[in-house]
Order: structure tokens, then sequence, then C-alpha cells
């Protein structure tokens, strides 16, 4: 994954390159992104390409505890950085489902989208390989990446505390989001646009995200299947099922309102909204995203397989390299 990530990041940074000296192509409103672009996604697009190939490089070697907290830093600052310029994209991609209700697909432009999905994904690749170095500078099992005796050993373990509050801050948050929304009333300027199917279906699943997922993400029954789930019940519940929705719902969520939302407001850009409506669900929808990104972390930890090297007794960890 290593050498691709780092070929992707590249043609990225050399597309972008390109742009910034000969023009970009006409995107879609808002455009590829909420930032100025020209030079500016070339840079963590390097720096990711840079990191990844050094951790390649060190993988089996003997590096410094440093020096790998270091490249994983590194990895996290460049990958965090592509993910925020292509913060768009989950919107993107609501809008293709909007087209599954009769929503005009002529405003969606493909290059837009490919632009914006060829950075996500060029950012959440370079945050999972810094993921992995940063276990290498842990010390963790080079079998499970968990470090035994700190690190929830299997599904039926209760989920750490701070998960549990994380889980149970998103589900608050959503829920003030929602009483903000009656108490001001469902208004928006392109309301007239969008069909009543998209709308209730939309309402429902966002209401699904802030009350069933969190609590699927931190409660055993989000772990195993409960008993009156009757075809299923006492199975494992596959964990990208619940930890890929999370995990891409909350990053949605956080950049898009915690980020692009916090600015725009701050910014006097054209946001709908009274200022105290704003103040409530700008904020609100940020903690929702953080406390999804958070509680899902836990549960992709804890729905790992079982750690054989623990089990048969096998030292795990890697032993720590010498600063």
């Amino acid at each position: 994954m290593p050498a691709g990530t780092a070929l992707w990041v590249t043609a990225y940074a050399v597309v972008h390159a390109w742009w910034a000296v000969r023009g970009a192509p006409p995107f879609a409103e808002p455009g590829e992104s909420f930032f100025p672009g020209g030079w500016l996604p070339v840079v963590p697009a390097l720096l990711s390409a840079a990191v990844v190939l050094l951790i390649r490089s060190g993988t089996e070697r003997d590096r410094s505890t440093g020096v790998r907290w270091a490249l994983a830093a590194l990895g996290w600052l460049s990958g965090v950085s592509m993910v925020l310029y292509s913060f768009m994209f989950p919107l993107s991609l609501l809008m293709i489902l909007g087209g599954l209700f009769g929503m005009d697909l002529d405003a969606m432009d493909w290059v837009t989208l490919l632009a914006q999905g060829s950075g996500a994904l060029g950012g959440a690749l370079t945050i999972a390989i810094a993921n992995a170095e940063q276990r290498r500078a842990r010390g963790a099992c080079h079998g499970c990446g968990r470090v035994h005796g700190r690190s929830p050993e299997g599904r039926d373990a209760p989920a750490p505390s701070w998960a549990l509050f994380a889980g149970y801050l998103a589900v608050a948050a959503c829920l003030a989001r929602f009483v903000a929304e009656i108490a001001h009333g469902f208004v928006s300027s392109k309301a007239p646009e969008i069909p009543w199917s998209f709308m209730i279906t939309f309402i429902v699943l966002m209401l699904l995200a802030g009350t069933l997922l969190p609590l699927a993400l931190v409660h055993h029954w989000g772990r195993i299947w409960p008993g009156w789930v009757l075809p299923l019940a006492g199975r494992k519940v596959p964990r990208w099922l619940v930890a890929g929705p999370g995990l891409f719902v909350g990053a949605g969520l956080t950049t898009y309102f915690g980020i692009g939302g916090m600015t725009a407001w701050a910014t006097g850009n054209n946001v709908d909204g009274a200022a105290w409506f704003l103040a409530i669900v700008l904020p609100a929808y940020t903690l929702w995203g953080l406390g999804l990104m958070v509680a899902a972390s836990s549960y992709v930890s804890q729905t790992k397989p079982e750690c054989a090297l623990s089990r048969t007794g096998t030292p795990g960890p890697v032993p720590r390299p010498q600063p």
C-alpha cells in the first residue's frame, strides 16, 4: 500500500501543479475546495509522498522511537491536510444520492467529484500509513496492533470511557441540532428545488447517523448482533458496516461544518439562518462529527480479530527501539 499511495498522491500533486501553471478546469460551484487552489494542494500531497516512502523504507529497520513518531506526525499532518482540502467530497456524493430522487444532476461536475475524491482518498491512505507507523512507535503488537494490557482485547470487552463519552456527545449534538431546526423552522433558499422524497430520506438517515450509529459504535450490540435480530443473533457485526459510516459521516460533518461552515459564518458569507440558530447548529454539527470519529476509532480497535500471538502466549509487542 505505501508504494501505491506514494504514486497516487504524487500524481495528484503533478495534476494540481499543472493546473497551478496552466489554469484549473472550470469546477462546479462552490468549486473543488473551500480553500484557494493554485499551489496550496500540491504542498501536502508532495509531503505525503515523501513521508509515505520514508515510512516504507524503514518498516523493517531498527529506527529510533523519536524518528518513528516524527514520521507518523508528518504523515498525519499531510494526510489530514489533503482531507481538509477535499472536504466538499461528501457533499458531492450527497448530490449524487439526490439524483436518485429526481434532483437535477446537471450541476454535478464529475471533474470536480474526481478531483475531490482523489484528494480525500490520498489523504485517507496517508493517514492509514501514518497510523501504522504510530503503532510501531508505540511498541504495539506486530500481530494485531494492540498494546496488550492497555487496549480492549475483543468485542466482548466494554468500550473505554472516552469512547462512551464521544458516542453520547454525538447523540446530544445531533438532538441539539434538530431541536434548533424545529425551533427555527425548516427554511432554506434551496428548499423548493429539493424533492420531498429526498428530504424525508435525508432526515431519516441523519437521525440514524446521530442516534443509532454512535450508540452502535460504543455498545456491545453494535459489535455482536443482539438476540432480537433472530437470523444473526450472537454473530459478529461486520466491523466496517458500522465503522465505515462512522468515520465517513464524522469526517464529513467535521470538515464541512466545523471548517467550511464556521469559516463562512465568521467571514460573513451567505449562510442561511438567524445568528442564534447558526451559533447552535454549526458547533453541534462539529461536535457530532468529532464524536463519531472518536467513537469509530475505538470501535475499529475493539473489533480487530483476536490476537493469535496473545492467545498462544508468544510475545507480541515489537521491541521498542532505543531513542
